[in-house]
């Protein structure tokens, strides 16, 4: 037979362990940052030579003197012709190359085949800074790519040079019976914000918990009443909508994947003719007139035709 009194002093022993913990780590828990994105890059600019077509992007344009910056340069060059990626070297200056890497070559449909080269970049100086144009060649096409301007701002007060009257005394230090009464106090007190938590602490350890995840139609359906008037903005929403309900309908993974990766894999011509449209919009920066509104009511479409049933 259970014995409700062992079950309620076990839960009260449990609570007191918990709440020491949360005790002792509530000042000194420091929550560890997120690895920046590069699926939404800052700048990205397409240039094409013939049968040569360069992507460059940038995942920040503006950092603090602490950040970095993911460049990658994409090289779709004919088959049998292996492109020259150029060094960054002095272009980038005052910026360092903390690191570098590249995947292998892939196979597109059209049968050209896709390079990529990724460099991590460290700022050096605050201040405004143009990485200076590149030179990329395959066989005998060549192109060169347009200067970027990039803003490296500092962490330091604006006023850290300036003469100022500052007071450099340490503080003064307190004898050891004061030292010991602050901490009798400080004891005192967490001792009763504990035993004052104990009843709160059982009956949330008691209370059952029920999460509703959303169905991803339902996020998709909230994301677009919230629709930005600008029409690149309001764009590139909706194509940020469409591949986040469709990798999250179907499990197949959309974002940060251009339509000619896309196109490969997925069927249906009139998705990829959406996806392309929108890659041109986010190239060129340029609405073509109607296409606004059009592209709002293909997601709409799409996610009311395709959207789960709830059970």
């Amino acid at each position: 037979m259970i014995n409700p009194a062992r079950i309620l002093k076990r839960e009260i022993l449990r609570s007191w362990w918990l709440l020491g913990l949360f005790a002792v780590l509530l000042g000194c828990s420091e929550k560890a940052s997120e690895p920046p994105s590069f699926s939404e890059p800052a700048y990205s600019r397409q240039y094409r030579a013939g049968a040569l077509t360069a992507i460059v992007s940038l995942s920040e344009t503006n950092i603090p003197s602490s950040g970095k910056i993911t460049a990658l340069l994409e090289i779709h060059a004919p088959a049998g012709i292996d492109p020259v990626f150029p060094n960054l070297g002095n272009a980038i200056d005052p910026f360092a190359i903390a690191d570098t890497y590249s995947e292998p070559a892939q196979a597109l449909p059209n049968g050209k085949r896709l390079y990529r080269q990724f460099w991590m970049l460290v700022p050096g100086l605050p201040g405004r800074t143009e990485f200076q144009s590149l030179e990329i060649r395959a066989g005998d096409e060549r192109l060169e790519t347009e200067p970027v301007t990039v803003t490296v701002t500092s962490l330091l007060p604006p006023d850290t040079e300036e003469l100022a009257l500052r007071d450099i005394a340490a503080p003064i230090e307190q004898l050891p019976e004061q030292q010991n009464k602050r901490r009798s106090l400080y004891t005192l007190i967490g001792t009763l914000l504990v035993l004052a938590l104990i009843p709160f602490v059982i009956h949330l350890l008691r209370k059952p918990k029920t999460v509703i995840a959303a169905l991803p139609h339902e996020d998709a359906f909230r994301a677009l009443e919230n629709l930005p008037e600008e029409p690149v903005a309001r764009v590139h929403e909706l194509n940020r909508i469409f591949r986040t309900y469709h990798e999250a309908r179907f499990g197949f993974p959309m974002l940060g994947k251009t339509a000619v990766e896309l196109s490969s894999v997925i069927e249906d011509t009139e998705i990829i003719r959406f996806l392309e449209s929108c890659d041109a919009v986010r190239f060129s920066n340029k609405v073509p007139e109607g296409f606004a509104a059009e592209a709002e009511e293909f997601v709409r479409g799409y996610i009311a035709k395709t959207m789960e049933e709830p059970a």
